[in-house]
């Protein structure tokens, strides 16, 4: 809880947190508001969650997305720590926790696809441009975005490639980008693909203007194979995480001093169950499992918190 505070000491040529400057730090806080210590350090944390909210409303709500309707996805070494809050404001379960979530990035890297992208900016009203001007331009596009994974060794055979387009309304500055399908394009015409960009006007601004629409950018993305990644199983288990208890430890949640269980994740097994409060620790990252909640360990490993 006390993790974000910059009062640090350098020990052994690494920095760690000092549990006494973290104190010290908050306790200036909580002096001026006139609350314990920890009472200010939760909510520091809060404040914390309420920003993050508002970055996931920007990402859902604020795009035409009702985020109740997804689960939520936890990585990073501090995501799992504040991921079961964040999905109490947002109303999105389960909260996800994979194996590994703070090396996950890295992991998606070792395993991306390799992609190379070329644009090209092409301010045009749809009433000035034809079908056949803007499949050329996609089709050079698509050349020069190949020839970066050939050079890249990747045989044309494996490249797949799609094309996007940046619209907007005449005089308006805001651009939406939509995919576009050459042979769609070729049957249908532009006329289609305004018509898509209408609804999704609509559904992020609630609504849509009759007036002119303007190409802005053309954009062609080549990309080569899926890495072939197999997810591993775990051994199954009898549903009870007593085998990976580390002990107990006293965590100051919504106010009050709560028991929580200490649990290694190594420890967990495909079924256990994991009633909060608790604290899942592994190497790279800590699972805060709030109380009212509880985490079910799937076949996969990951940990799939919801509300009891």
């Amino acid at each position: 809880m006390l993790g974000y505070l910059p009062e640090v000491a350098r020990l052994g040529g690494e920095m760690r947190l000092d549990r006494n400057l973290a104190e010290r730090a908050v306790s200036k806080v909580a002096q001026a508001l006139g609350f314990s210590l920890k009472r200010a350090a939760a909510g520091i944390i809060d404040i914390v969650n309420e920003k993050m909210f508002g970055a996931l409303r920007l990402v859902s709500v604020q795009q035409g997305i009702d985020p109740r309707d997804y689960a939520l996805v936890a990585f990073g070494g501090a995501g799992p720590l504040h991921a079961n809050a964040l999905a109490r404001l947002l109303g999105s379960w389960p909260v996800i926790i994979p194996r590994g979530p703070g090396v996950l990035c890295a992991y998606g890297d070792a395993t991306t696809r390799l992609r190379d992208e070329a644009s090209r900016t092409f301010v045009r009203p749809f009433s000035q441009v034809g079908v056949d001007e803007v499949v050329g331009v996609c089709q050079d596009l698509a050349q020069r975005a190949a020839h970066a994974l050939d050079n890249e060794n990747v045989p044309r055979s494996e490249q797949s490639t799609s094309f996007e387009v940046d619209l907007r309304y005449h005089g308006q500055g805001m651009i939406l980008t939509l995919e576009l399908d050459l042979e769609e394009l070729k049957r249908n015409g532009l006329e289609e693909v305004g018509a898509r960009f209408d609804r999704m006007h609509a559904q992020l601004y609630t609504f849509s203007l009759n007036s002119g629409r303007e190409l802005v950018n053309l954009r062609a993305v080549v990309q080569g194979q899926p890495a072939v990644v197999s997810a591993q199983k775990i051994e199954h288990g009898d549903s009870n995480p007593r085998r990976a208890a580390k002990g107990g430890q006293k965590v100051f949640i919504d106010n009050a001093e709560q028991d929580a269980v200490i649990y290694d994740r190594a420890g967990l097994l495909a079924g256990d169950r994991i009633a909060g409060p608790a604290v899942v620790i592994e190497m790279d990252s800590t699972t805060l499992v709030l109380p009212e909640h509880a985490g079910a360990v799937d076949r996969y490993g990951n940990i799939l918190i919801q509300p009891v």
